[in-house]
This record gives structure tokens, C-alpha cells and sequence, in this order.
């Protein structure tokens, strides 16, 4: 049974290629460098265009957070920060004459949330 996981998730990496997600069920994970997480806790986030939300190379793991709770403060800063973006990606969608699209913006910004380095992550959420 595949969970229907939001665009972030907390999960804690438990051992190699092993993780608890959301749910509560241990699920398998591959990361893109092929290499196993150092356990600890996690946010996972997933680019918008990717609908079947496994934990694969799509997948971008963000920390380790040495407690559930920072984790969960940098999940929050990662929904405030994309709703941000979210409502800029509306506000220029309402320009007429820039030549970007409103989409292109999304996916933009989207793409910048996902490359966030977990030590940038960890500033902004003690911030």
C-alpha cells in the first residue's frame, strides 16, 4: 500500500535504507547519490510534477535533525516558504508583460526549495 504523502513530510531514517515515515510504516529509500542517510530525523519533499510520492531519487531529504521537533519547525518554515512563493507565482502571473510564465516561476521556486542545503535549512528554522 502506497501512503499519499503531501508535498512534505517528516520521516526519521531509522537504519541504512530504512526509514519510519508520517504513517508510522517502515518503507525502504533510495536516495540519488545511492548512499545511506545517517539516521536522525528528516523533511522529504518531492518536486510538484511528481504525483506517486515514493522515496526515490525524486525524493530531496533534508537534514538529519537530531529531534522530531526541529524537524517538524523546518517542515513549517518549508510550507510558509512555499506559500510564499506561491503567492508571488500569483502576483507576477497578474503582470501581463513579462515574458516568463506563471508555471515556469512555480517550477522555479519549486526547484529552489528543493536544493535547499540542510545547513541553510537548519539556520533558518533556529531564526
Amino acid at each position: 500500500m502506497d501512503a499519499d504523502y503531501d508535498i512534505f513530510e517528516t520521516v526519521a531514517v531509522i537504519r541504512d535504507f530504512w526509514l519510519v515515515d508520517a504513517e508510522s510504516y517502515q518503507r525502504k529509500y533510495c536516495t540519488s547519490h545511492g548512499q545511506a542517510l545517517a539516521p536522525g530525523y528528516y523533511v522529504v519533499n518531492w518536486p510538484e510534477h511528481i504525483r506517486a510520492r515514493r522515496f526515490n531519487d525524486h525524493a530531496a531529504f533534508h537534514g538529519p535533525f537530531k529531534l522530531r521537533k526541529e524537524a517538524q519547525e523546518a517542515l513549517a518554515w518549508m510550507h510558509k516558504e512555499r506559500e510564499l512563493v506561491l503567492t508571488r507565482s500569483a502576483e507576477i502571473s497578474s503582470v501581463a508583460t513579462l515574458n516568463v510564465t506563471p508555471l515556469e516561476v512555480k517550477k522555479a521556486d519549486s526547484q529552489r526549495l528543493h536544493l535547499l542545503k540542510p545547513q541553510k535549512l537548519c539556520k533558518a528554522v533556529a531564526a
